[in-house]
């Protein structure tokens, strides 16, 4: 004969036969397989939500193999509060220009055989040595002209009392270079990373000229900082005593790979 499994009592019937089952162990002791199956399930989402939930944040479309690049441009903390420049020297005085100081004097009548006051010898003379008995005609000169030379722009200042400004300021600066810069590719698969320091003279104009690298970190940062610092628009020159002068500028580019 089959056993009727519906009629043997089960394990926590048996040892809580007798016994007043509402006290609450034997409810619990019932529900336990899905209780704990509940738990687990529980804990192991807790467990790797810190996981999951930034993958699922992560946009798909980065690419991950390449770090992300950080340029940064720092001006010099010394142009931001420039010196009280010394006072400028007087001008040099202009050149005197100079005078003619030979004045017309009126010929001097004098009788024929006597020699003038101021040793002109009378006509008859002259006509004995002039062979066709006339004074010969002088040719005047043809003189070249001679282009104006201008003058030589002075020697850039290194400070004045108004120094030069990028249209928009400092802060225009910063976000122009950290616009144009391109970080060479060469130089972020080699960890090259550092700050180039360059000067250049802001001429009377206000164009960029001879710019230079005083604090090299590498010749792919180099050549890159020269070419954007060489490529900016016209600043406002400084003056000097209300004049526009050349003045040396400097301004510190940093690479930086995060």
């Amino acid at each position: 004969m089959k056993r009727n499994k519906e009629n043997v009592p089960g394990y926590d019937d048996i040892i809580f036969r007798d016994r007043n089952k509402e006290y609450g162990a034997y409810d619990l002791r019932r529900r336990y397989s899905s209780t704990m199956g509940i738990s687990l399930l529980a804990g192991l989402l807790l467990g790797t939500s810190p996981f999951i939930v930034p993958w699922l944040a992560t946009d798909p479309g980065w690419d991950k193999t390449v770090d992300p690049v950080i340029i940064s441009t720092v001006l010099d903390p010394t142009l931001v509060t420039p010196p009280v420049p010394p006072e400028a020297p007087p001008p040099p005085a202009a050149p005197v220009e100079n005078v003619n100081n030979v004045r017309f004097i009126p010929p001097e009548v004098v009788t024929d055989g006597q020699e003038g006051s101021e040793g002109v010898l009378p006509a008859d003379i002259l006509n004995d040595q002039v062979t066709d008995g006339e004074a010969a005609e002088e040719i005047p000169a043809v003189l070249t002209p001679v282009d104006p030379v201008l003058p030589a722009e002075p020697e850039p200042y290194v400070i004045v009392q108004e120094m030069p400004s990028f249209p928009g300021g400092k802060e225009a600066l910063m976000i122009y270079i950290a616009e144009h810069v391109v970080y060479p590719r060469d130089a972020i698969d080699n960890r090259i990373q550092g700050t180039v320091l360059l000067r250049f003279v802001v001429s009377s104009t206000g164009e960029v000229k001879n710019v230079e690298v005083t604090r090299s970190v590498d010749p792919l940062l180099d050549n890159e900082a020269l070419r954007v610092i060489g490529a900016m628009p016209r600043w406002k020159p400084g003056k000097q005593d209300g004049n526009p002068v050349p003045v040396w500028f400097a301004v510190p580019v940093a690479f930086v790979i995060r």
